[in-house]
This record gives structure tokens, sequence and C-alpha cells, in this order.
């Protein structure tokens, strides 16, 4: 182990100098010689940013500020760890509800303190030799080249038996990245001849998920969960089977039951309360919102709409103090943030508004308008929608009006949305128009993407892309037509290699994407890997 280490740059995360220093210590005796120190999570990511560690040993509490899960978490949000970094995450209490968390965001392994430098030696020697062999996949997948990757964990699965089944796992993981579901469903099966984990039986019904198979998939997520209760990602995945089959209340079902078992994961929190406040049930939606602001505090996914949603359904429960009080400390939390003054001024226009100060209401509404016009495509749909409603309020029909038709444009997929979009309309008294403009996109969207993917399957790529590109410019805020136009020229440069004016178009809809539809979306998320993967390709001549 002592030859292993020697040469390693590893990093020790802790906010107790006393504790910083003994392990300092240990890691000396093991023949460690590159340790760097950090006191909090701020100093810990500004280190990560600077250098490469491959071995990260991270207390989770570490006091005031990030704990060690939001290290985690940021870090691998923003790229400074991967495949082959080692990081070991150190407690030192041992409770379900703290290990299931720190399980949750997958760390290499953790440990419970007091820890010994043979305690040490033992859970990092198989690590340290297993993480080794990722170093050259890693590379692949930093430069975007996941086909490359692919090939890599290929090759060493060969190469290196003993390790085929973690090798599996980054291969299979990889092929859903690119949207090969066949080749991953393959390697998924090649490991569960290994040994039937938890993540090969999870891999599976990912794979249904992703190929539109929900029935087989939702099997698969409650298999899991009856084999196990306090298997949370089987919750989350089964949660979105029911969202895209049409089923929210069973969705929200799901995520209540994962968030009590493990109730430190912001984005579920995020999506249970988002959820809830569409089926209107306001007590689960503060329990939610609430718990999302506070993990939010530190945390990279962090959203300023969670406040805005929270002040909603404090005023919907009558409760007008703490929705004003939601928004004054939100405004703090985010100063000079575009989107938050845009959330929160639609925020604070609903509560005056409904308090009756009508003038500040106007004031929240003009500064929310002027907003929207800068930064509406990230806006939340819940929140587009609430906006047009206020403007209706203040005689601002035209802009309701507009409101509500870039809403449906972008949105007009999603069945459960386009119900409450109808409600919004009707409340404005603007239902007849709401109905056609609802069914008359709709039915453009669908036939576009039909025929669309008809001609892709008939190899018909030239016409598919001429259909695809006059459905982008005729609804220019809609992102499955975006994706798709820009999927089709992707495909050709795959097919036929880059090409710098598709390259610029294909970036173009992708770019069209609003950044919060697209950091959630499967598709979108493939899509740019592929684009970023044929940018870096050499031109050809």
């Amino acid at each position: 182990m002592a030859n292993d280490i020697r040469s390693k740059t590893i990093l020790v995360l802790d906010d107790m100098t006393a504790v910083r220093s003994a392990m300092r210590h240990v890691l000396a005796s093991m023949g460690a010689t590159k340790v760097d120190l950090a006191a909090d999570g701020d100093e810990a990511l500004r280190r990560m940013a600077a250098v490469p560690y491959e071995i990260i040993l991270c207390d989770y509490n570490l006091g005031e500020g990030r704990d060690g899960m939001q290290v985690l978490e940021e870090a691998k949000q923003r790229r400074l760890i991967g495949l082959s970094t080692v990081f070991i995450m150190i407690t030192g209490e041992a409770s379900l509800a703290m290990v299931l968390g720190v399980v949750e965001y997958r760390p290499d392994e953790y440990l419970i303190k007091p820890i010994t430098r043979q305690v040490l030696e033992d859970r990092l020697e198989p690590i340290v030799a297993r993480k080794m062999i990722m170093a050259d996949i890693e590379r692949a997948v930093r430069d975007g080249d996941l086909s490359k990757a692919v090939a890599m964990a290929g090759a060493q699965i060969q190469a290196q038996p003993q390790h085929a089944l973690d090798l599996l796992r980054v291969r299979a993981e990889l092929l859903l990245r690119l949207g090969q579901f066949e080749a991953a469903g393959e390697s998924f099966e090649a490991a569960g001849r290994i040994r039937e984990t938890f993540w090969v039986k999870l891999g599976r019904g990912q794979v249904r998920y992703y190929a539109g198979d929900y029935l087989t998939a939702g099997q698969c997520f409650q298999n899991l969960i009856n084999e196990n209760k306090m298997n949370t990602e089987a919750y989350d995945w089964l949660a979105r089977v029911h969202q895209a089959t049409g089923n929210p209340e069973a969705a929200k079902e799901a995520l209540s039951c994962a968030a009590q078992i493990s109730p430190r994961s912001i984005q579920r929190a995020q999506a249970l309360g988002t959820l809830s406040m569409r089926l209107g049930d306001t007590a689960t939606a503060e329990s939610a919102l609430r718990n999302a602001v506070r993990l939010g505090r530190f945390s990279v996914h962090r959203d300023p709409s969670d406040n805005a949603h929270l002040s909603r359904v404090f005023m919907e429960r009558g409760n007008s103090k703490e929705a004003s009080r939601t928004i004054k400390e939100a405004r703090k939390n985010y100063p000079s943030d575009t989107k938050a003054n845009l959330v929160l001024a639609i925020a604070e226009a609903a509560t005056y508004q409904q308090l009756g100060l009508a003038d500040a209401a106007t004031k929240a509404m003009t500064e929310a308008n002027n907003a929207y016009r800068a930064a509406g495509a990230d806006l939340p749909a819940d929140l587009a929608m609430e906006l047009a409603k206020i403007c209706h309020a203040n005689g601002k029909d035209e802009q309701a009006a507009a409101i509500m038709s870039d809403t449906v444009n972008r949105h007009v997929e999603d069945t459960a949305l386009m119900e409450k979009a109808k409600e919004a309309y009707n409340s404005m008294g603007m239902a007849q128009a709401g109905e056609e403009l609802i069914s008359t996109l709709w039915a453009k969207v669908a036939a576009a993407n039909n025929e669309g993917v008809r001609l892709v399957r008939e190899g018909r790529m030239n016409e598919a892309i001429v259909l695809l590109e006059k459905a982008a410019r005729e609804m220019p805020r809609n992102p499955t037509i975006n994706m798709n136009a820009a999927r089709v020229l992707l495909l050709v440069m795959e097919k036929l290699g880059r090409r710098p004016d598709m390259l610029a178009r294909a970036k173009e809809y992708l770019d069209r994407v609003p950044v919060a539809q697209g950091v959630h979306d499967d598709k979108f998320q493939r899509l740019r890997g592929a684009w970023v993967k044929l940018a870096a390709q050499q031109q050809l001549t």
C-alpha cells in the first residue's frame, strides 16, 4: 500500500485542526508525501479546482457552511472529481438516516470514526487498485469523447477481468448517456452474470424507461423496493415512470416515501415540493419546500424558485407573514441574481395583490415584467402563469396573453401542465383562445415530430432536416422541436463527419432549450454530449 499511495495527491477535509493533523500523520506513516488540508467546504472546492486530487478524505460534519455531502455534490457537478478519483466520506454518526444520506451521493466508501491506520489501509487499497484503471477512460470522458471511453472500458474488461464488474458499470452508464440503450442493457446483463447487485437491477429498469417501456421499467423499480424498502433511488425512478404515464399522485407518493427515508436530497425535495403544489397538496408542498430551501443554503442545486414556490404555498395557506419573510430572506441570499430578481418579484407581486396592497403589487409586477423580458426562458411554467394572472388583474391583458402563449409554446407536450394553463386562461376570461392555441400547437408539434421520426427511420435524412428545421423556425420556443432539429443534424454528422454549418445550427437549436429544462432532460443531455464530441473533432478538409 505504501508504494501505491506514495505518489498520490491527497486532500484531507475536516473542520477540526487536531483531526486534520492526525490524519496527515496517519497518511505519512503509510508513505504519503503529497497531502493537503482544508478546514471547510469552500477551501476544499478551491483546492480541488486547482489540483486534480487522486484521493479525497472528507468529513461529513464541517460545522457552519457546506457539509461533506454538499462538497461531494458540487465537486461532481463542477467535474472537479472523476472516475479515477477516490472520494471517502468520514462520519462520526452511524445512524441509518446518515448512512443512507451519504450513500445516495455515491462516495467510493464511508468510514465511521475513529479511524486507525489499519482500517484506512484496508479500505483504501482495493479502491485505489480499481480506480487506477479508470484514469484513461476518465480523460476520454473529460474530452467529451464518450464513444472512445466506452471502447476503452470494453478493452479494460478484457485486460482486467478482476475489475470487470466496476468497468461494466461505467460502460453501461456511458452507453445510457449516449442513448445506446440496447448496448447499455447488454452491459448491465453481463454485470448481472457476475453479481446481481442493486445497480444492475436498477440499470435494467433505466434501460426500459429510456426505451419507453414504462410498464416493465415500473415493475423493475417496484421489485427493488419490494426487496428493500430503503432503496430510495428506486422510488425516484418509480416516480419518473408515474410522471411519464400520467399518474402524478402516484409519483408524489413515491417521492414522499423516499424523502421520509432519506430527507437530505435537495433535488428530491424540490421535485416533491413542486409536484405537490401542482396537485394542490399544500401541506406536503410546504414541508418539502422548507426542506429544499434549508438544504439549498450551501448546495450547488439551490434555486430561488424554491423560495418563490414556498412563499406562494404560505399565501395559499393563509400565512402572509411567512410568505413575506420568505421573500425578504431570499432577497438577501440571492443578491444580483437575474433569475432570483424575476421569480421573487413575481412572488412579491402575488403576495401584495392578495394582501390588497395595490401600489406595491403594481411596482413588483413592473419589475417582474422587465425581468421576464430579459430572462423569461429560464422561468418555471407555474411562475410564468402566475405572472400572467397578475398582469391580467392589473389590466395588462396583452402582456398576460404573450406570457401564456410563450409558456404554452415551451410546454405543450406536458399534459398536466396544459390543464393548469387552461385553468389560468379560464380565470382570465380567455378560455376559448387558450383552448384553441393549445390544441393547434399540440397538433403542429405532434405532426412535425412524428413525420420527422418516420423520415429518420426510413433513412431520408435530408428531408428530415428540411422538415424539422422548418418546424424550428415556425416554433422557435418549443424545446422538443428544437431538440429534434438538433438531433437529426447530429445524426447526419455522426455518419458523414463534422460539418461546421450543421454544427453551428445544431448548437443554435440546443441553445434555445431553457437551462432549467435542459438540466433535467435526459434527451437534451445526450444531444449536448454528442455535440461536444463532434465539436472536438478536427474539421474535415
